[in-house]
């Protein structure tokens, strides 16, 4: 966005200070507060001998203005730049429209490959408000790794083995209804676990009873296999219809099961670097003196554990996609296995150790799988949708209007969703709240796609066209000065959110960009407007609901175009 007028301040600088070029353009930054400029120079980052406030000051003095960077100042150990202001926005609305659903995007990652796991929701068990963080951050990474130019792969790591599966199959042995199973599968198998759950509080010899069945399953025997094959079955088709309607992509579906024989070859990576101890029969690694405890990776019937199964995958991973990083997406309570696992890979000295990364989130609080109080993602959808339905019908003139009234206001009522969750940093606990969830007012998703949706229906209202050499001169109030400064940020914002994998930093630039044009809907006007006027404007704003609909898109939204 900036890079030939960095280049051109760089030149100068370079010829004022016998410092190369190269080290002089990543030292320019957009400053955080602009009235003190377009453009900062950062001295201490030239490496250069002397007082950097001095030196601020000499090159400021020295520096020669053009017509096109019209002036710099010292403040401190900085020198600020002034661009002129028409070439300015020509250049940053010319980028905008050149560039469209791309704009800000790099090719820093070219030739790279990233996994990005991510949801990985437990087989046979709902899909709650818990799991949309996972998913709704995961996705987030997802396509801001493909936006710097990675080889990005969306992969699902169901959990779909452990002991867990041995108590499912008991229970729906006792509770279980074909009927129901075939009614609404998901519902039934969560209704079993939480009956066989409550049952296991008061009878522990059923969990003894579960330990055996899921060592059958280890053993392959074929007939309990069957039974977890159907559950498993069952559950992925009811996950994909659920990721339709969150507009959520997997490149691959994997798996607890689908580890093969990359655990054997870790437990054998273990044993030969003499790193496993036993305990009563179980096989442990002790990993006290990294302040990791003892992590147990075989149980003393012979069946897998979480880790080991981990450790396997993560082998097997490496030889199939040859990945440059991968990204573990997992809530901020598996803080500690995560670590277990990387220190565990760095031991057994694998190449690749350290191209993992974990990505922790704060969990939503008031919620639980076994007790019953879980709350359903499909009932979260559902309400969300028919309380913006019931806001949408409210003006009569507009909905008539909506194409299909019932998508607009699901992708509404998921907006105020990932809008409200992603709006803080990922990790922050939250208590679930449904009033929360659905509120519709002030900063909210809603909120923002109202915005989009004004300036869509600006577009088709105008008495002019999109003209990309429009007289942005005519562009003076400080509400245009204000949205154009917001608008050439934009990279800036991608670049910050990249380097943090925060999306709560897209979330509240969005809010902060949706109410600047909403500031100047009621005076800086379109229509009735001269025409030179009116192109000038309908630039701004067309490029503003561009980029709306860019960091929308970037956080798994769609925009709406009428509501």
């Amino acid at each position: 966005m900036y890079e030939n007028f960095k280049s051109e301040i760089a030149t100068q600088i370079s010829a004022l200070s016998g410092v190369s070029t190269d080290i002089i353009e990543p030292a320019i930054e957009v400053p955080k507060v602009a009235t003190l400029g377009d453009l900062a120079l950062t001295i201490p980052r030239l490496r250069l001998k002397g007082n950097p406030v001095q030196l601020a000051q000499k090159l400021a003095s020295e520096f020669q203005p053009s017509t096109t960077i019209t002036a710099a100042t010292a403040a401190g150990p900085y020198v600020n730049f002034r661009i002129d202001r028409t070439t300015l926005t020509r250049s940053v609305l010319q980028a905008v429209h050149t560039a469209g659903s791309q704009y800000g995007w790099t090719n820093e990652g070219a030739g790279k490959r990233v996994i990005v796991e991510f949801s990985s929701p437990n087989i046979a068990k709902p899909f709650h408000a818990g799991h949309l963080r996972s998913t709704i951050i995961g996705n987030f990474i997802y396509k801001l790794y493909k936006a710097n130019g990675w080889e990005a792969i969306s992969m699902n790591y169901l959990g779909d083995w452990g002991k867990q599966y041995g108590l499912l199959a008991i229970g729906f042995e006792r509770f279980g209804s074909e009927e129901q199973l075939v009614a609404d599968p998901i519902k039934h198998l969560y209704d079993v676990y939480v009956k066989i759950n409550k049952a296991a509080e008061e009878d522990p010899t059923i969990h003894d009873a579960a330990r055996t069945y899921f060592k059958k399953m280890e053993d392959g025997d074929e007939e309990v296999l069957g039974l977890w094959k159907r559950f498993r079955s069952l559950s992925i088709e009811k996950y994909k219809d659920i990721y339709a309607h969150l507009g959520v992509h997997f490149d691959v579906y994997s798996g607890e099961s689908q580890v093969g024989e990359g655990m054997e070859r870790a437990m054998k990576m273990l044993e030969d670097g003499n790193m496993l101890v036993e305990d009563k029969g179980a096989k442990l690694i002790d990993l006290t003196k990294y302040k990791l405890d003892k992590a147990m990776v075989q149980k003393t019937d012979g069946t897998t554990l979480y880790l080991t199964r981990d450790i396997g995958a993560a082998i097997e991973r490496y030889e199939t996609y040859n990945f440059d990083k991968i990204i573990y997406v997992v809530s901020s309570q598996q803080d500690h296995h995560l670590k277990q696992l990387f220190k565990t890979i760095e031991l057994i000295e694998l190449p690749y150790a350290k191209r993992f990364q974990h990505i922790n989130y704060g969990l939503v609080q008031g919620m639980s799988t076994r007790k019953g109080t879980v709350v359903f993602l499909e009932d979260m959808l559902t309400d969300s949708k028919e309380k913006m339905h019931d806001v949408m019908r409210a003006n009569e003139d507009k909905y008539k209007d909506v194409v299909d009234p019932e998508h607009t206001a699901a992708v509404l009522g998921m907006s105020a969703i990932v809008i409200q969750d992603l709006s803080a940093k990922r990790i922050k606990n939250y208590e679930f709240d449904w009033g929360r969830i659905l509120n519709f007012e002030g900063d909210t998703g809603p909120y923002i796609q109202y915005q989009h949706t004004r300036m869509c229906s600006l577009e088709r209202k105008a008495h002019v066209g999109i003209n990309l050499d429009a007289d942005v001169s005519l562009l003076t109030e400080d509400a245009t000065r204000e949205i154009v400064t917001m608008i050439s940020q934009y990279p800036d914002v991608l670049a910050l959110s990249f380097k943090t994998l925060e999306p709560c930093n897209i979330v509240q630039y969005l809010l902060k960009l949706s109410r600047a044009v909403s500031s100047a809907w009621q005076t800086i006007k379109v229509l009735n407007q001269p025409k030179e006027l009116a192109e000038a404007r309908l630039l701004m704003y067309a490029s503003a609901r561009i980029v709306i609909s860019n960091g929308l898109t970037l956080l798994g939204l769609e925009p709406i175009e009428r509501m």
